[in-house]
């Protein structure tokens, strides 16, 4: 199980004001940085099972001292961003809530972005998390700017090339044939429009048997005008994830065509599709100047010193957090109820 002290992505941060706590409501834990707050058993209890229901793993005494933690450093963040007049707007929110949602697909929902934040660790509403994100990135870029400039030089050949070492037996491409596709979607379609669409492929793929030339032709006129759709150019890789993403049928009559080779109409559970094979590339062993695989405008050694850049900036941001976790519970006064935390 991860753990779960990171307080930027654990927990919302409400809590009852002391007066209003009832003797069945008994506190977990008492705050003071700027003003003085109170978590509730009560609201522990709360997150303590939204945890254990979302991860299916029922914590020890030790794991609810955790997020009793995460709670606090989080509420002293708020507090402090408070006091040092650091905030966000509602708009900012929505718009990177938005943006959220927009990575996962056009039609995204908000359950979707729940789903996919509690994958990755989250698991408040996405709302709490990002309003916590963006005000820790405006905390940053206003008083760690400097200090992050310094600590983010670009990696040095040295570093890539150790980089590269590392991760070499992972950076081989397979067998990979570029392909151009001619489609119809039937996805969601009555009887009747699966058989038009049927009918529509079947003509095209008589024309190009008896003309194979006209195939560019074909796809620079797709569109929802002609009644179908083409990708001009897709890398497919010879691999499971590959066969499982487009589905065996296409993906063996893609790999049993020769080079220049145009496909018989190919039936799959979302349609029906032609391909013509481009290019064929034998497996390979990567090198720093090779294109990744499956994104063809980035050589290894880009993506490399991206990576390194990611895992450097990561790493500055953790310290960063740490550092003011660390400063803020020395300088507020904090009582944890430890004998309240066993029910």
């Amino acid at each position: 199980m991860k753990r779960l002290t990171t307080w930027l992505m654990v927990f919302a941060c409400t809590a009852m004001p002391i007066f209003a706590q009832t003797s069945i409501d008994k506190p977990a834990a008492t705050l003071k940085l700027t003003k003085q707050e109170v978590i509730s058993v009560r609201q522990l209890r709360a997150d303590i099972e939204r945890l254990e229901n979302a991860t299916g793993v029922k914590l020890t005494v030790d794991q609810r001292k955790d997020v009793l933690d995460a709670r606090i450093n989080s509420m002293l963040f708020l507090q402090f961003c408070e006091r040092e007049k650091i905030s966000v707007s509602d708009a900012q929110v929505n718009a990177a809530l938005a943006q959220l949602k927009s990575q996962l697909g056009s039609n995204a929902t908000d359950a979707d972005l729940e789903k996919s934040l509690r994958a990755s660790g989250v698991f408040v509403d996405p709302a709490v998390y990002v309003r916590q994100r963006l005000l820790f990135e405006t905390y940053v870029r206003l008083r760690k700017q400097d200090e992050m400039k310094s600590a983010l030089k670009a990696p040095t050949a040295d570093d890539i090339l150790k980089a590269y070492d590392v991760a070499k037996a992972s950076l081989v491409r397979p067998d990979t044939i570029r392909i151009s596709v001619i489609y119809v979607d039937t996805k969601g379609k009555s009887d009747a429009e699966i058989e038009k669409a049927k009918d529509l492929i079947n003509g095209i793929s008589a024309a190009l048997k008896a003309n194979p030339s006209k195939f560019d032709e074909y796809v620079l006129r797709a569109g929802d005008a002609a009644g179908y759709k083409a990708i001009p150019s897709l890398y497919l890789e010879k691999t499971q994830q590959s066969k499982s993403i487009f589905g065996e049928a296409f993906f063996n009559a893609a790999f049993q065509a020769k080079t220049g080779e145009i496909t018989s109409v190919i039936q799959t559970p979302t349609g029906f599709r032609i391909v013509r094979v481009n290019e064929f590339m034998a497996q390979k062993q990567l090198t720093l100047s090779d294109p990744v695989p499956g994104n063809q405008n980035l050589t290894v050694q880009e993506f490399l010193a991206m990576q390194l850049a990611s895992e450097k900036e990561q790493t500055f941001l953790n310290k960063v957090e740490a550092d003011l976790i660390e400063s803020l519970r020395k300088e507020a006064t904090i009582k944890v109820y430890t004998e309240n935390l066993s029910w």
